[in-house]
């Protein structure tokens, strides 16, 4: 009887091995953010030379927050910016040499509004949906404090290390 047993006992384990797949892990990415890079207003070349901006802050005024996806007051020559999937525009708030004196911020501030389609796209079982986003679009809001220029370079957002916005200053 125990031969019969051990016998039934490794024909279930073979069939229970068989029968494994391989796991459901993500490795095909997130939803994109937005790539922003600085760069000098004042160069001559045909490609643009990066500029650092100086204690650099990035408000959201959406979530009343600073964007947490880079050291907040560091210098900085290009930033990632997520953006909400639910909505269609977001509002930014972006400060050079930002610092607080008396509890207010102090610094070259420049208010931008980012518009957006967002969309979304299903990549695996695994992985489900992830946000990609078209039809940028951006503009200053505020007054010009420290920014010459804005370049759109791709109105598509699917991969973040791509850049899709140039700010000159």
């Amino acid at each position: 009887m125990s031969q019969r047993f051990k016998l039934l006992l490794s024909i279930v384990g073979c069939i229970l091995l068989t029968q494994c797949e391989k796991d459901d892990v993500c490795v095909e990415g997130d939803t994109a953010l937005l790539h922003i890079a600085f760069y000098d207003k004042d160069a001559t070349d045909e490609q643009p030379l990066p500029k650092v901006v100086n204690k650099l802050r990035v408000i959201s005024v959406d979530e009343n927050a600073t964007v947490n996806t880079f050291t907040d007051r560091s210098s900085q020559d290009d930033i990632l910016i997520p953006l909400d999937s639910r909505k269609n525009i977001g509002d930014f708030i972006l400060i050079s040499n930002s610092a607080t004196e008396d509890n207010l911020e102090t610094g070259q501030i420049e208010d931008i509004r980012i518009s957006y389609t967002p969309e979304a796209v299903y990549i695996s079982r695994a992985c489900g949906f992830v946000g990609q986003y078209t039809d940028l679009g951006i503009e200053q809001t505020g007054l010009s404090s420290w920014i010459s220029s804005i370049e759109i370079n791709n109105t598509r957002i699917d991969n973040s290390d791509e850049i899709h916005v140039s700010i000159f200053h």
